[in-house]
């Protein structure tokens, strides 16, 4: 008996020649358009978290270096954040460009640094929700083929799955319909960008990048919200939120993201829905979304906005405790432990120690960073920590030796670079310092470490 042979990924313009008319009006959503290779960036000059820029030739200029504006992330409907390559890592620049207010500020998570920093690496799973068909190189933390991705935005095989096998037998092969998916397989296929919780924690074997439309998110993650409460409006929360309202929970599921919005062609089905349910509600003459669904402040984006999904009505109780509980599926001690622990919540330990399979996430999180380590040599936070512990007891040349893994992994890591640069000394650590500053040239840190080698 032969197997079916795996379908793969083909790419959205596979797509277009049976399906030119979804493909034309797709190609100007926001979702197709979530990211791609800089063009061009008129110039600017400006200031955000206290730090002076100029932006020129598709260049970002500080007081202490430059970095290339390499890539975008988003669509520019609400605004735009940047990455950068260097030696094929990426990274993401610490400005973004927030459409609503038409200005330049901090990216968010920058607010509030009291310098230039440009070594947060952009990994797979942040980079997933933006683009499509990502090439991360596995036993690194942010280094990627050329290109990094093979196709900017949301591609049609995110919301039908991969494709290889209906294009070679479209007769026999069918591609995912979401909307004739069961409910949380349907639900599924929008929350893997747009469902952010309190916590994501991959389950035991899985990861989240192997997600597939047609399955269900929680046998892949479980996501871990605070029971019976609000959540807070955030910038990718729409799915709770929208889960958290009346007419969501009184249609028992029935209604859904595409009950409002034509992905295809980005259309707002949002006031012939409420009709159907409330044909002779009140100022029927005006848009029921403009006064029960309204667009406010993000809490994790400054200068951000989305609209709450909650439906708004009569306000919902307050809940004094607040505990976790899974979005969908169930929430073991191990994705309690580690969501809490995410949380710097003290319940996590309680959990923690009960936690099966004690894997290497929960191995981490006690601080096992050798047995991390043997099941995942290439983790950057127990090749630091251990370093640090063989450091303490005198054993310089095996940290040393795991803080060179852990630059092989992202060369930006500031920690491995400092703490390398003074068991080395000299010439070799002075080479070590001006290689991370060729990365983060704005590290006080890193400078004054290579000043004192000087």
């Amino acid at each position: 008996m032969l197997l079916l042979a795996a379908a793969t990924f083909v790419g959205s313009a596979a797509c277009a020649p049976c399906h030119p008319r979804i493909a034309a009006d797709y190609a100007g959503t926001p979702m197709a358009r979530s990211s791609g290779h800089v063009e061009r960036i008129d110039s600017a000059q400006f200031t955000a978290a206290g730090q002076r820029y100029r932006v020129m030739n598709n260049r970002l200029y500080f007081d202490q270096g430059d970095a290339p504006f390499d890539y975008f992330i988003g669509s520019n409907t609400e605004g735009r954040s940047y990455l950068f390559s260097r030696e094929g890592h990426l990274f993401e620049l610490p400005v973004t460009w927030y459409q609503q207010s038409r200005k330049w500020d901090a990216s968010p998570g920058y607010e509030y640094e009291t310098e230039v920093r440009l070594n947060r690496p952009i990994d797979p799973t942040c980079l997933g929700c933006h683009a499509s068909r990502i090439q991360p190189i596995y036993g690194t933390q942010n280094r990627y083929a050329d290109p990094p991705f093979l196709e900017g935005g949301v591609s049609c095989e995110r919301c039908h799955g991969p494709g290889s096998e209906h294009i070679r037998n479209p007769a026999v092969v069918h591609m995912v319909n979401p909307a004739k998916l069961e409910r949380e397989e349907r639900d599924s296929v929008c929350a893997q960008c747009h469902l952010i919780g309190e916590a994501r924690i991959d389950r035991p074997g899985r990861r989240f990048a192997e997600y597939r439309p047609g399955a269900k998110l929680s046998d892949y993650v479980t996501y871990l919200v605070w029971k019976d409460r609000d959540p807070a409006m955030k910038v990718t929360s729409h799915v709770e939120k929208l889960a958290s309202s009346r007419c969501r929970r009184e249609s028992d599921g029935a209604m859904w993201c595409g009950t409002c919005h034509g992905v295809h062609a980005n259309t707002n089905r949002t006031q012939r829905a409420c009709v159907l349910c409330h044909a002779n509600a009140h100022h029927m003459e005006q848009s029921c979304a403009s006064c029960h669904m309204q667009r406010s402040s993000t809490a994790d984006v400054a200068h951000g906005v989305a609209t709450d999904h909650s439906i708004r009505g009569a306000p919902r109780p307050a809940v004094a405790e607040r505990v976790l509980v899974a979005f969908e599926g169930t929430a073991d001690d191990r994705a309690l432990g580690l969501a809490y622990a995410e949380l710097g919540d003290p319940r996590a330990r309680e959990h923690l120690l009960r936690a099966q399979p004690a894997d290497t996430a929960v191995l981490l999180r006690f601080g096992r960073y050798e047995e991390v380590l043997r099941q995942d040599p290439a983790n950057p936070v127990a090749l630091v920590n251990l370093g640090v512990s063989y450091a303490q007891a005198g054993r310089t040349d095996e940290a040393a030796r795991l803080w060179e893994r852990a630059l092989q992994t992202n060369p930006a890591i500031e920690g491995a670079a400092l703490n390398l640069a003074r068991i080395r000394k000299g010439p070799e650590g002075r080479a070590i310092l001006q290689r991370y500053l060729a990365f983060n040239p704005g590290s006080k840190a890193a400078r004054s470490a290579l000043e004192a080698i000087r």
